[in-house]
């Protein structure tokens, strides 16, 4: 073994063992009826069990020394992992009574495998101790058998793996349980190099081919194949846990977002607000989902407030998408920021139309009115601001819509009053 094993398989281990107690708790807390759920549990084990066993050197033997049953009992453990993977997805890709029946006739396919591998090896034994050097294999014709049913065997379980995960990926509509798929497939497809350069070392050897070129490469293309399945097949167990943690962050981002289109409406009309309200962005961190609800409805509450600058309202104006959904948030952003700006409607001060020709200037297609003395309606919404029912009852549509409309208020507040004016 070269000194980056050391490193490599203990690494690999604990992540296997890390992963056998994180699947065996539901077990535990009563899910033993699970045949899927126990074949990833037993899966985990046995890779953990490999990887344990490679490490020490001293147990082991030397890479191109004589091999022991030790040295078969770890490849056995690889053998257990590749019969529970398949176990695993014949329970996921067929009724549970089908899936009973296949998985019976799996296991006894499979037990011929470390059946031939024992008899093999023990026929070996009695040619003497058997070498991992290939330079005559038939020297060791039993040896050689040996590591080639091995290794057949590998190369047949891990295809066949890495073609379930990637048929089965195609068929379900959760979506972490599809990316664990693909990415076990990806960990089943890596790990093949590893059989790849051992049939080079038992077959090739004689024809030069230096083993100790690849044996670093193949074993760590297979370290690293173990570890995407570790990542592949959990993932349908931390994955939503990921998602709720990127929606917290994404709801976070969207609060703090809205706070300067807040902000201005409150000021504005202090009463849309709770008492209790204190407008700050860390109160939030505790029950953010109810602190963004009553942010949004604070908004809409203030736009509501803003008919009373305007008069009554008209048609709303709907959010589009791409770049008209940005102007149309402009828009909208500047027809709050006019309202504000105006001020409450004198008492008896009544609409007046736009004229065409202005309409058209402001870009509203017509339908517009404006107050005497106020600020035009650009959006053509008869004086309501349009976030009032922007959004509709999609309550994450309904956020990024007012998102959109208080970034654009912002910006337009940081612009100077001279650019405002010119405009």
């Amino acid at each position: 073994m070269t000194g980056i094993t050391h490193i490599r398989y203990p690494i690999a281990a604990l992540a296997c063992w890390i992963a056998f107690a994180y699947t065996l708790v539901p077990l535990l807390r009563g899910h033993r009826r699970n045949a899927g759920l126990t074949a990833l549990c037993v899966s985990f084990g046995c890779q953990g069990m490999y990887l344990a066993m490679s490490t020490p050197a001293r147990w082991t033997g030397t890479l191109f020394g004589t091999i022991t049953w030790y040295n078969v009992s770890v490849q056995l453990w690889i053998i257990a992992v590749l019969a529970s993977q398949q176990i695993l997805l014949i329970h996921w890709m067929y009724p549970k009574a089908e899936a009973r029946v296949r998985a019976r006739r799996r296991m006894l396919l499979l037990a011929v495998v470390p059946v031939t591998m024992v008899v093999l090896f023990f026929l070996a034994t009695l040619q003497g101790p058997p070498r991992n050097v290939f330079k005559h294999p038939g020297d060791q014709p039993f040896f050689v058998a040996y590591q080639a049913a091995y290794l057949t065997a590998f190369v047949v379980g891990k295809v066949l793996v890495a073609r379930a995960c990637w048929h089965f990926a195609k068929l379900t509509d959760h979506a972490w349980v599809r990316r664990g798929l693909r990415i076990a497939a990806a960990g089943a497809a890596v790990e093949l190099v590893y059989p790849a350069g051992r049939y080079a070392d038992v077959f090739l050897t004689q024809y030069g081919w230096n083993p100790l070129q690849w044996s670093d490469v193949s074993r760590t293309t297979l370290t690293i194949g173990m570890v995407l399945n570790i990542v592949g097949w959990t993932a349908p167990l931390w994955g939503p846990r990921v998602s709720a943690v990127r929606g917290w962050l994404a709801d976070y981002r969207s609060y703090r977002l809205l706070r300067p289109l807040w902000l201005a409406l409150h000021r504005a009309h202090p009463e849309i607000s709770l008492p209790s309200s204190t407008g700050s962005d860390l109160s939030a961190l505790y029950d953010l989902r109810f602190h963004l609800h009553r942010r949004v409805i604070e908004i809409r509450d203030g736009c509501l407030a803003l008919r009373g600058h305007h008069g009554d309202p008209g048609a709303v104006l709907s959010p589009g998408r791409g770049a008209a959904e940005e102007r149309q948030a402009e828009v909208e952003a500047a027809h709050i920021a006019a309202a504000l700006a105006a001020g409450p409607r004198v008492p008896g001060q009544v609409p007046v139309p736009v004229p065409e020709g202005r309409a058209a200037e402001d870009g509203s297609g017509g339908g517009g009115v404006a107050v005497d003395g106020a600020a035009p309606d650009p959006a053509g919404t008869g004086g309501a601001p349009a976030t009032a029912a922007a959004g509709g009852p999609d309550f994450s549509a309904d956020v990024a819509w007012l998102v959109q409309v208080s970034r654009a208020f912002a910006r337009q507040r940081r612009r100077p009053a001279a650019a405002r004016a010119g405009e």
